[in-house]
């Protein structure tokens, strides 16, 4: 898989995009701890390397845009060219800005691309992500609405909590039969100069 072809990387050349190329603003965030393999994206002609912490996202990238995203996962040539003739295609948002998630699922590399205005954020535009397989309700402060998001789907909210004193959070999960059950209660802090991005996912 190593292996170095020069055909496949006058084909990774000629397929990059040149700098007048419109781009895409984003950031990476893994879903959980387990390490992701060497990865790569294209962005005016130069391979760029991206990584995922599961503790916050990365700083702000940009790659060429296109719908979808390739995503390499091999090691360069000598060229600084990808090797890998297979990237994963990922779907993206109708955004200029987004977040990438990735992650291992049995020993495949996973990611969603879901919007996340994060260059034009103000503190309270919090983003709620469910990257569950099960619907989800979430209250974000003790006054204000309940959220219901389907599987894999993402909304923005106002963060309405006063700053300085907490929101008090509850995230309940739908079950089989129908019902709701609570599976996380907690006060989140509120700042002026940082807005909430939250996450929910499954482990097992």
């Amino acid at each position: 898989m190593r292996t170095i072809i020069a055909s496949l990387a006058l084909l990774f050349s000629a397929g990059l995009a040149t700098s007048q190329t419109e781009k895409i603003n984003f950031r990476t965030l893994a879903l959980n701890k387990t390490k992701l393999p060497e990865l790569w994206v294209a962005a005016s002609g130069k391979a760029v390397p991206i990584s995922f912490s599961n503790s916050q996202p990365s700083a702000a990238l940009k790659a060429d845009k296109g719908s979808p995203l390739k995503i390499y996962k091999t090691p360069l040539d000598e060229k600084g060219k990808p090797t890998d003739t297979s990237p994963t295609l990922v779907e993206l948002p109708a955004t200029s800005s987004i977040l990438l998630l990735g992650w291992m699922e049995e020993e495949k590399t996973s990611f969603l691309a879901v919007a996340d205005p994060f260059t034009t954020a103000k503190s309270d535009d919090w983003l709620v992500i469910n990257a569950t397989k099960k619907p989800l309700t979430i209250q974000i402060g003790a006054t204000a609405p309940t959220l219901t998001l389907e599987p894999n789907t993402q909304q923005a909210v106002k963060c309405t909590s006063p700053v300085g004193e907490g929101a008090a959070t509850t995230v309940a999960s739908q079950q089989a039969d129908g019902s709701w059950k609570t599976v996380y209660t907690s006060s989140w802090p509120v700042y002026a100069d940082q807005r909430g991005l939250v996450l929910v996912s499954q482990t097992g």
